[in-house]
């Protein structure tokens, strides 16, 4: 072969390179992991399906025998002063007139007087109150008479009320006062009923005519829609400003968290399903839109994924032990004892519920840092085996977790400040204050939280640097 010959070859090796460019990289097979993380969403999937609500356990009817309201309107103070308390010497009381700006009922001034009390708002015209409204939810089948159980020898008005409760009739018999509005009512007329159901019986304990004056109630609350809008504003463009599409992604991973919980574990919680099964599949599915939405269907994905997964269980399997060994009965705090006027709601359930999906968005924020740690060491040094590679990267982890359980505590001392004021006020023991439930559930939310907290650490970063770390070197 001629040296002429060879330059050719040279010369046309070089031109094809240069017109074919560098070879396409072919595209990566699946492997175990990717299965395991497809097989994951698929359960998920079917558990989504199989739980989720029919939209036939609405029983809002229930919350309104008890005078909660269902309607809300916006409504301007107009006017407010001091006057002389009714029935009450040497007491000023403050008459606030509200404007209402919504409802059937826009453009009437209702007049509500308020008791001095500390708790009560600074009243300012012009400033916009949240005024709630109860339709009639009964009528008057009946009149009949009865000794007055506040004056001896006098005689009031019994009225029977009739009241639908969740597609049935109710009935109930209430006893008026002389000076009370419901007496002036008559046999078909509309009424605004308050039940109260114990031990079988239902009594009528509250009754008042549907007009404007009786109808509505300030509900403490004002008109804060605009400060929650600019903060949401603000709180959105900070996000992207910093972190990019992957800060739109996480906004993103926000509304999908919100919608799993609205439309996902609470109508399902209400249907009477069972809390901690529903808890996982929500939180799982909740891990899953937040992961993909932000890094894409990635290794380091689907490590962060499996091991939210395994800390999840952690936390479930502790906080079931936990709580039926502590005997919870979940009706420590005021809301929990609301539930039991509606069937199915498995109120201890809803504790185990609560803990695993407390947990689930600290995990998510653990999982992550390990996964993107492990894969950031990795690529600083290559050739850097499994071995080196978790070693390194669990020292990163000890000082996460004592960040993050420590962040843990304080959200949820936080949440409870009030509370741990009154029992320091009532001067208890701190074992007597611990042993109370309201108390001792929070304490073992802390710590089997925390505990998921720490066991995913490890997990993550072993199952991280089992995937993006080489083999180790044999000898």
């Amino acid at each position: 072969m001629d040296g002429s010959f060879e330059g050719d070859l040279d010369a046309w090796l070089e031109f094809a390179d240069d017109e074919l460019g560098p070879p396409r990289p072919r595209r990566r097979r699946l492997d175990t992991l990717d299965w395991v993380v497809i097989g994951l969403v698929a359960a998920t999937l079917l558990g989504l399906i199989v739980l989720w609500p029919t939209g036939s356990a609405r029983q809002s009817a229930a919350l309104q025998t008890l005078g909660v309201p269902s309607e809300l309107y916006p409504a301007e103070i107009v006017a407010s002063g001091e006057v002389p308390c009714a029935g009450i010497e040497d007491l000023t009381c403050i008459d606030v007139d509200f404007r209402i700006d919504g409802g059937p009922d826009a453009g009437e001034i209702y007049r509500q007087s308020f008791a001095p009390s500390a708790v009560n708002p600074e009243f300012t015209v012009g400033r916009t109150a949240i005024l709630s409204r109860l339709t009639p939810n009964g009528r008057v089948v009946a009149v009949g008479e009865a000794p007055c159980a506040f004056e001896a020898g006098a005689t009031c008005r019994v009225l029977t009320v009739e009241v639908t409760v969740d597609g049935g009739a109710v009935e109930a018999d209430y006893l008026t006062s002389p000076d009370d509005p419901a007496a002036l009512l008559r046999v078909r007329d509309q009424a605004i009923v308050q039940l109260f159901s114990g031990d079988g019986v239902v009594e009528a304990v509250g009754v008042s005519p549907p007009d404007v004056q009786m109808a509505h109630q300030f509900t403490g609350d004002f008109q804060r829609r605009g400060v929650l809008l600019w903060t949401t504003v603000l709180f959105a463009v900070a996000v992207i400003a910093v972190g990019l599409w992957r800060g739109l992604a996480a906004l993103g991973g926000i509304v999908t968290s919100l919608a799993v919980l609205l439309l996902f574990v609470v109508p399902a919680l209400l249907e009477g399903g069972s809390p901690m099964l529903i808890a996982m599949v929500g939180a799982t599915a909740i891990a899953i839109l937040t992961l993909y939405l932000s890094h894409g269907f990635a290794r380091m994905a689907h490590v962060a994924l499996l091991g939210i997964v395994g800390a999840l269980l952690v936390t479930g399997m502790l906080a079931y032990i936990a709580t039926e060994l502590a005997y919870f009965s979940g009706f420590a705090s005021e809301e929990s004892t609301f539930l039991t006027l509606f069937e199915g709601i498995d109120v201890a359930g809803l504790l185990l519920a609560g803990i695993v999906l407390g947990t689930a968005g600290a995990l998510d924020d653990v999982a992550v840092t390990q996964a993107a740690a492990v894969w950031e060491l990795a690529a600083a040094d290559p050739g850097s085996d499994r071995n080196t590679l978790f070693s390194r990267a669990m020292r990163i982890g000890r000082s996460h977790i004592a960040s993050t359980v420590n962040t843990l505590l304080l959200a949820y001392a936080g949440a409870a400040l009030p509370l741990l004021i009154l029992f320091v006020l009532s001067e208890q023991s701190l074992g007597a204050i611990a042993n109370s439930e309201i108390v001792a559930v929070e304490i073992v939310r802390t710590l089997v939280g925390s505990i998921g907290l720490v066991a995913a650490v490890p997990l993550t970063t072993w199952l991280a640097a089992r995937t993006a770390g080489a083999p180790p070197p044999t000898h």
